[in-house]
C-alpha cells in the first residue's frame, strides 16, 4: 500500500500483523503495560526481602519515567553516564550491598563489556540492563545481568508493553500483573487505526490528524497514571510470537545509508558511525555545537514533517555536562516504517537547509 501522505517521525501507526521470519523473547518472561512498571516491581520485591533500598540511575536519563520511580517511593540516586562516554564515571557510583544499578545501552550501540567487568567485582548489588533501544542486541541475548527490562513500543508498533526477563534465570520474576483497566491502551491503539488512515487515504487529513493527536495524548496520560496494569490483550496477541527481523534488519539499513549520505555536514556530526556486530541502532543521532543550532534545525525539520526527536530534555538541576549534551542531540526517525527513497529524502534535507 502507498503512503499518501509523507510524514515521518512520531508515535506508530497501525501496521497490520508482524510477518515472520521472527525473533523470539528471551524465555521465562512476563509482560507489563509499561516498562517503567518493571523496575518499580522489581524494587518492590528486593525491598522485601529485605534489600533493594536505592537504585542508581545515570543522570543522563528519560526525565519522566526516573520521577515515575521517585513517585513510587524509590530512593533514586544518580551516576555519571551518557551515550558520549564508553562506559560510565565509574567513581561516581557507589552502591551499598542490595542496591539496585540502572545499565542503559544508549540507542541500542554500547557492547556492555565493561558493565560486565564491573559486576563481578561488586558484592550482592542486583543489576538492572535496559535495552529499551535494541531489545536483540548481543549485549542483551547474552546479558549476565540479574534483570533486563525492554519497553517494547518504542520500537514495536504497539500501544502498550513493557517486557522483563532474568537472564541466567538467576531470580523468579514478578507476577503478571492482573489490572485490566485498558482505556489507555485502547485510546493509542484507536490513534494507530486513524494515523494509518490518514497516511494512507484521501481522507480530510487535518480533522484526522487532530482526531489521533488527541487520542494518543489522552492515551498517554491515562497510562502513565495507571499503576500494576497487565499487558493488553491486543498488544498480547501482536508481541507474544516474536519481533519481526525484517524490521531490525530494515532500520539498520536505514541508518547505515544515512550516515553514509550525510557523512560531510558541517554544522553536525554523528553521535556514532558504527556499531558492535549483533546490535541495531535505534535511530541516527546527531549532535550539534550549540543547543540553538540544533533547535532551529529541528523546526525546519518539522516544519517539513519530519518529526526528530530529543533523548531527552533533562530537568534544569541535572549535572551541566548532561544538560549540555541534551541540547546539542537530536534523534533522526529511521525506522522500519521507511525506506532506501524516505532516508536518501531526509539526509538530502539536513544536508540543505539553511538554518542560519
Amino acid at each position: 500500500m502507498r503512503q499518501l501522505t509523507w510524514e515521518i517521525g512520531g508515535e506508530f501507526h497501525w501496521p497490520g500483523l508482524p510477518q515472520r521470519p521472527l525473533l523470539t523473547w528471551p524465555e521465562p518472561h512476563v509482560w507489563f503495560a509499561l516498562g517503567r512498571q518493571v523496575v518499580i516491581e522489581i524494587w518492590r520485591k528486593h525491598s522485601r526481602e529485605g534489600a533493594g533500598t536505592t537504585l542508581w540511575v545515570p543522570d543522563y536519563f528519560c526525565p519522566v519515567i526516573r520521577c515515575s520511580w521517585e513517585l513510587a517511593g524509590i530512593d533514586v540516586r544518580s551516576y555519571s553516564d551518557n551515550p558520549i562516554l564508553a562506559c560510565p564515571n565509574w567513581d561516581t557510583m557507589r552502591p551499598a550491598p542490595g542496591d539496585l544499578v540502572l545499565a542503559v545501552n544508549y540507542f541500542g550501540v554500547r557492547e556492555g563489556k565493561a558493565w560486565q567487568e564491573w559486576y563481578k567485582e561488586q558484592e550482592c548489588i542486583i543489576l538492572i540492563e535496559d535495552h529499551t533501544h535494541d531489545p536483540f542486541s548481543s549485549w542483551a541475548v547474552n546479558s549476565e545481568a540479574d534483570y533486563v527490562f525492554v519497553s517494547v513500543r518504542k520500537t514495536f508498533p504497539v500501544p502498550d508493553g513493557g517486557l522483563l526477563w532474568s537472564p541466567k534465570k538467576k531470580h523468579a520474576l514478578a507476577q503478571r500483573p492482573l489490572r485490566k483497566n485498558w482505556t489507555g491502551s485502547a485510546l493509542k491503539f484507536a490513534a494507530m487505526v486513524l494515523k494509518k488512515k490518514y497516511l494512507y487515504s484521501f481522507l480530510g487529513m487535518t480533522p484526522v490528524k487532530s482526531a489521533f493527536r488527541r487520542l494518543q495524548v489522552r492515551g498517554e496520560k491515562v497510562l502513565s497514571e495507571s499503576e500494576g496494569l497487565s499487558l493488553s490483550p491486543w498488544s498480547c496477541f501482536f508481541l507474544e510470537p516474536g519481533f519481526p527481523k525484517r524490521w531490525r534488519y530494515r532500520r539498520e539499513e536505514n541508518v547505515r545509508r544515512f550516515l553514509e549520505l550525510t557523512t560531510n555536514a558541517k554544522d553536525f556530526e554523528a553521535l556514532f558511525t558504527s556499531w558492535p556486530e549483533g546490535h541495531c541502532p535505534f535511530n541516527a543521532v546527531l549532535v550539534f555545537p550549540f543547543g540553538e543550532l540544533r533547535d532551529r534545525y529541528r523546526d525546519q525539520l518539522i516544519s517539513q514533517d519530519v518529526y526528530a526527536q530529543i533523548h531527552w530534555i533533562l530537568d534544569p538541576d541535572t549535572a551541566p555536562y548532561a544538560l549540555d549534551l541534551s541540547r546539542r542531540i537530536l534523534t533522526i526517525p529511521l525506522d522500519q516504517r521507511y525506506g532506501p527513497e524516505d532516508v536518501d529524502r531526509i539526509a538530502s534535507m539536513l544536508m540543505t537547509l539553511q538554518p542560519y
